[in-house]
């Protein structure tokens, strides 16, 4: 039986407290947080050392006037302090982080501090977010979050929703401090394999993305448009993460090839650089070999692609027709002749899969010498299209935010029991990194890139191990 709607409790999250840090010059402070998630075993969500940063807290910092002073806590790395001296409180979460992000503006209202929050999650559903914080920030930041300032300069929130009226061109973005990303750690540059493998400098190209694939929130949280930033500010920016000891770069965009003239472009404006870049991406890459082939000159060494299925009927159903499956295995050899390694994005227990889709999605993987997969049971992203057909259809099985992650079924599937789906992910998991797949998908190797491969083939051994102990390889 569906879970009726539930608001999250406001109750004191387990902390390990930290001392707060002073404000500086009697300027106001703001303490910014990009919330974790919560284990399937409860507990916070916890790394030593993670191979990259998020741009949003250091963006907003960026954005913040001079009259401010911020504090920027990532929660994958620190607990946020509740013991602050912080007169504002702004928090971002993403999908699977929101119902942590929703204890944590719980735990910070319950002492009295104005709490604001933003992200994907919160723009498409402001009213559930404001149950749990004073104000939000919905879409892009660049014009709301200066006018929010400037009214808690004046005393107090005029508004709960701020919303800028236009969306920036993205020229002369604020430049970042890079020193200040949360996970960057300039002492472990001394080890080699986190200088010249581990640790990626983030960077933004472009925002949003041309289709609208109804379980993506990209589309609807960018206003359907797709913008790309000056080259020479890309050029600067790669020169200030050069600066830093790295060549390592992961461009944050969900889709930095839509515009091909643009992509080509900078991919050839980065080959003197000498950069090595991965990205989120669409499998169009490969369907231009002269945009496949600078990406590669330009120093890109693997891509997340969203395959999504191996069914063209359900690329079809979620609005992905232009995607074609019976081309994949295609272009995938076409990415591997270039020493590019691949990050398959895919949904199983789509509506035209059966249990035994499963397998097959398991076998064209391994075919295909596919170096790594992140298997997702079909999350309805609330606010999106999808989630809009799943709750009409009656199928929305919870809303417990906490169970919104890769292999919880949320949903009822159509061709067998949310049970199976589950049964069948998991076991989808351990014959992905079982021996003998990591011996097919890896011998032998592309002769490209050979250093980069066997990295990748040490970090199956690394997930082997995590996926034996009972851990889900992304959830940690």
């Amino acid at each position: 039986m569906a879970e009726a709607p539930r608001r999250t409790t406001r109750a004191r999250p387990d902390v390990r407290t930290r001392p707060p840090m002073p404000a500086r010059g009697g300027r106001r402070k703001i303490l910014l947080i990009s919330s974790s998630h919560r284990r399937p075993d409860g507990s916070v969500a916890r790394v030593g050392r993670y191979w990259t940063s998020g741009l949003t807290l250091v963006h907003l910092e960026a954005l913040t006037p001079p009259d401010f002073t911020c504090e920027l806590v990532d929660d994958f790395m620190d607990e946020p302090p509740l013991d602050t001296d912080a007169d504002l409180v702004g928090i971002t979460a993403m999908g699977l982080q929101i119902g942590r992000a929703y204890r944590l503006a719980d735990a910070y209202r319950s002492r009295g501090l104005p709490v604001v929050m933003g992200g994907e999650w919160v723009s498409l559903n402001p009213e559930q977010a404001l149950e749990h914080c004073d104000a939000i920030v919905k879409g892009e930041a660049e014009y709301a979050w200066p006018e929010l300032l400037a009214d808690v300069q004046r005393g107090g929130f005029r508004k709960r929703v701020y919303q800028g009226e236009k969306l920036h061109d993205l020229r002369g973005l604020p430049v970042v401090d890079l020193d200040h990303l949360p996970l960057w750690r300039p002492e472990l540059m001394r080890e080699r394999v986190y200088r010249e493998y581990y640790f990626q400098f983030p960077l933004y190209v472009t925002r949003g993305c041309p289709f609208r694939c109804d379980y993506c929130c990209i589309t609807q949280f960018h206003d359907g448009t797709y913008r790309k930033r000056p080259i020479a500010e890309v050029l600067r920016d790669l020169e200030a993460i050069r600066a830093k000891g790295s060549r390592n770069v992961l461009f944050m965009d969900d889709n930095p090839v839509a515009d091909r003239r643009y992509a080509k472009e900078l991919f050839r404006s980065m080959i003197p650089k000498s950069m090595r870049w991965c990205s989120q991406c669409t499998i169009q890459i490969a369907e231009d070999e002269e945009l496949l082939d600078l990406a590669a000159k330009s120093g890109c060494f693997l891509l997340s692609i969203g395959f999504e299925t191996i069914k063209q009927s359900n690329l079809d159903g979620i609005n992905k027709p232009w995607a074609q499956a019976r081309e994949y295995a295609r272009l995938i050899r076409l990415l591997r002749r270039r020493g590019i390694q691949v990050v398959a994005l895919i949904m199983i227990g789509l509506d035209d899969d059966h249990p035994a889709d499963f397998d097959r999605t398991l076998e064209f993987l391994i075919r295909q010498k596919v170096p790594l997969a992140k298997f997702h049971l079909p999350i309805p992203y609330p606010g999106t299209p999808f989630y809009d057909r799943m709750e009409k259809e009656g199928r929305i099985l919870t809303r417990d935010w906490d169970r919104y992650h890769y292999g919880s079924a949320v949903i009822r599937p159509k061709r067998m029991t949310p049970e199976m789906a589950e049964q069948k992910f998991w076991a989808t998991y351990r014959d992905f990194f079982s021996m003998r797949s990591i011996l097919r998908r890896f011998f032998p190797p592309s002769p490209r890139n050979l250093k980069i491969q066997m990295h990748y083939l040490t970090a199956n051994l690394i997930f082997r191990k995590m996926q034996q102990a009972g851990k889900h390889p992304y959830l940690y």
